[in-house]
């Protein structure tokens, strides 16, 4: 019996013998065949370079050839004699590398002959020009043979890299189907050789399914991560894609609004502009997300005033507030520095938030908001707390570990009632999380809750001189600025329209071009004033266009201006410091004028701007009063303030402050005049929360002059 034991075991080590042996020749048989098909993938890849690099020379000498023709400087000749040195060469290259291959090789010919017919044609324009007849030389370039001749020498060359890339796919599937092959050789040998019964091989098989396994699942991590990746980078250009008609749709919709004489034609306008912005905010939130996920948000400290900060949020909602009958707060303790360092616009993102939600889900009560400080006297480390507290429905127990998760909604009968996407939370958790802070949330249903955020930041001594202050003054009267010529670039025609329907009828003239080659062409030819430069355009996009002009000495100090839709896949951050000025689209009148203020003189007589008093209405009193001014402004309250408040439109309210400041000198009325400019202040600089506060209390400004006359 231990004979017949030893036998069988001896005879099964033999067949895992074999079996092993028989598989490790097939493994290396199969391995030299694999080494064989990726030999041939790699030979044609390096096809595929040289017919770019061939593409990218004969660009090159075409480029060289016209800026010479176009200018007659020599400087543009250096890369076409650059471009000739080097074509012949790569399609000797070419020749050698497809050998044997008769129709890539008839192909070459006629490639080569194409080549030399173009340099041909390209050294006899260079003569004639060069002898100084520029007129013979343009006259040649016309007759678009040298066009006709680069067409076919693309579609040669595309025809090379469609059989290359076939013979790519083929060498591809049969390197994929020698790896299957092998794996499965290797699999099966070790099957066999389990089977055996040797421990030492069972041991061995378990191995090397717990390292397959283990590869396995790293397999499908990066898997995961390359589909958050793409998710991310298709949510970055959807973005863009859906910004840039967001541009027309908001732009235009604002000029409509301001043409309309009819109620309803308004009304449609006013649909427009409402449901555009709400979009483009879920667009910015869906962005946002996106950023932070793909770890490509940045922070931007500055130097911030606690106290203004702490006005700015309260009046941004005490209007809301006061709709809801609410009672609204916002304080201070006396233990936050007067300045502090840290991102202003993402902290107030996060605030803004979680006082809009408290608001939201608070119908009777309060909604309060404490700032408070812990200062080290041994640094100027800071570390700010918020907490924002109301009366509202109040979220369940278990439900407040999943609020701050991305799309997550509270689940309740009462929550039912309110509508959101649930990102603000998530959004907000992640904004605090990387600036180094946290956010906490106590909450109990029917008594309200309880966030609570506390941000590191650094305490900043610095005068009130020395803090950004907005420049204000003024309507978007484009008449103001100094008549300049502005160059419009924008594939896009919807967008050039709207640039040219906000500048309709101004003291500017225009210029209009569809890429950034033609921009280039026109700037040194109009040497225009400023430039409103799209970044995403084909065949020259705007920061080649940018590169080209800074690099020419006549068009070197033209101010450039990027306005873009894009937003992750462009840095904003790389395109400020590229451009002398940065707008994003959508793009609005007031946003233009402001940018354009920048490098366009303002004249001197045509400033409008008012000193801002630190009330509304003036309280020094005298016995006069205007029945016929009381009247207007009744007419005023009841047919164009409910429309204003609503909104709260840039351009609807800075005519509507316009119109009180007339009504104010016809009338001689100080009070109304000074509200008038407050309101036309707050609307010029896009500050629509003091624009909607103002508008909120017109109202009271009639009554004030009625029954208290001043």
């Amino acid at each position: 019996m231990r004979r017949f034991l030893r036998a069988r075991y001896l005879t099964a080590a033999f067949i895992a013998l074999v079996m092993v042996i028989y598989g490790a020749v097939t493994s290396v048989r199969n391995t030299q065949e694999n080494l064989s098909d990726f030999a041939e993938v790699q030979h044609t890849r390096i096809v595929l370079a040289d017919l770019e690099g061939l593409l990218v020379g004969m660009l090159n000498l075409e480029t060289g050839y016209q800026g010479y023709l176009l200018t007659g400087k020599d400087e543009f000749l250096a890369p076409y004699e650059e471009a000739r040195k080097r074509v012949g060469p790569e399609i000797d290259r070419l020749e050698e590398l497809t050998k044997g291959n008769h129709d890539q090789g008839l192909r070459l010919a006629q490639i080569r002959e194409t080549v030399l017919a173009k340099m041909r044609e390209s050294d006899r324009a260079i003569a004639i020009r060069r002898s100084g007849d520029a007129q013979a030389a343009a006259a040649l370039v016309s007759t678009e043979e040298g066009k006709r001749t680069m067409d076919h020498l693309r579609l040669l060359i595309a025809k090379m890299r469609d059989e290359e890339q076939q013979q790519l796919r083929k060498s591809q599937m049969e390197l994929v189907s020698s790896f299957k092959e092998t794996n499965t050789i290797v699999v099966t040998t070790s099957v066999v050789a389990i089977a055996a019964g040797i421990i030492g091989t069972i041991l061995l098989a378990l191995y090397l399914m717990a390292k397959e396994r283990q590869e396995r699942l790293f397999f499908e991590k990066e898997k995961a991560v390359q589909a958050d990746r793409a998710k991310t980078d298709f949510l970055a250009m959807m973005s863009h894609e859906i910004r840039t008609p967001m541009n027309a749709i908001l732009g235009f919709s604002e000029l409509l609004h301001e043409l309309s004489d009819k109620p309803q034609q308004k009304h449609y306008a006013k649909a427009i502009m409402t449901s555009g912005n709400s979009l483009l905010s879920l667009i910015n939130d869906i962005l946002d997300l996106s950023k932070i996920e793909a770890e490509k948000m940045d922070l931007h400290p500055e130097v911030v005033e606690m106290k203004r900060f702490a006005e700015n949020l309260e009046t941004l909602f005490s209007f809301r507030a006061q709709e809801k009958s609410l009672l609204y707060r916002v304080t201070i303790d006396p233990s936050v520095p007067a300045s502090l360092t840290f991102d202003a616009l993402r902290l107030r993102q996060v605030l803004v938030n979680l006082v809009g939600n408290a608001l939201k889900f608070t119908r009777e009560g309060h909604v309060h908001v404490g700032i408070r400080a812990e200062s080290s006297a041994k640094s100027d480390a800071v570390l700010l707390h918020f907490e924002v507290e109301d009366s509202g429905i109040g979220i369940s127990g278990d439900q407040l570990p999943h609020i701050f998760r991305p799309f997550y909604q509270v689940e309740s009968e009462q929550g039912r009632h309110f509508q959101g996407t649930g990102l603000g939370l998530g959004i907000s958790e992640r904004l605090i999380t990387l600036m180094g802070g946290k956010i906490e949330v106590q909450s109990e249903i029917g008594k309200g809750s309880i966030f609570r955020v506390a941000v590191p930041v650094r305490r900043q001594p610095v005068s009130r001189a020395e803090m950004t202050v907005i420049p204000g003054g003024g309507n978007a009267d484009f008449n103001r600025l100094a008549p300049s010529k502005i160059l419009v670039v924008d594939d896009v025609s919807l967008n050039r329209e709207l640039i040219r329907g906000y500048l309709q009828g101004s003291h500017h003239q225009l210029l209009e071009a569809k890429n950034g080659e033609q921009a280039v062409i026109l700037c040194r030819r109009q040497l225009p004033d400023i430039v409103l430069m799209d970044i995403r355009m084909p065949i020259v996009d705007g920061r080649s266009a940018h590169a080209m002009l800074k690099a020419q000495e006549a068009t070197r100090k033209i101010p450039l201006i990027a306005v873009t839709a894009s937003s992750l896949l462009n840095s904003q951050d790389e395109l400020q410091r590229m451009f002398d000025g940065f707008a994003s689209k959508p793009i609005s009148r007031e946003r233009l004028f402001l940018e354009l203020s920048k490098f366009l003189p303002i004249q001197a007589t045509a400033a409008t701007g008012k000193p801002r008093p630190e009330e509304p209405v003036a309280e020094t009193a005298h016995s006069r009063e205007w029945p016929e001014l009381h009247a207007e402004l009744a007419v005023l309250r009841d047919s164009v303030l409910p429309g204003l408040i609503e909104l709260v439109p840039a351009q609807a309210t800075l005519r509507f402050a316009g119109d009180l400041s007339e009504k104010a000198e016809k009338h001689d009325c100080l009070p109304l005049a000074d509200y008038a400019g407050q309101l036309d202040n707050a609307a010029a600089n896009m500050d629509f929360a003091e624009a909607g506060r103002l508008l909120a209390m017109f109202p009271g400004l009639i009554d004030r002059l009625r029954h208290d006359p001043v």
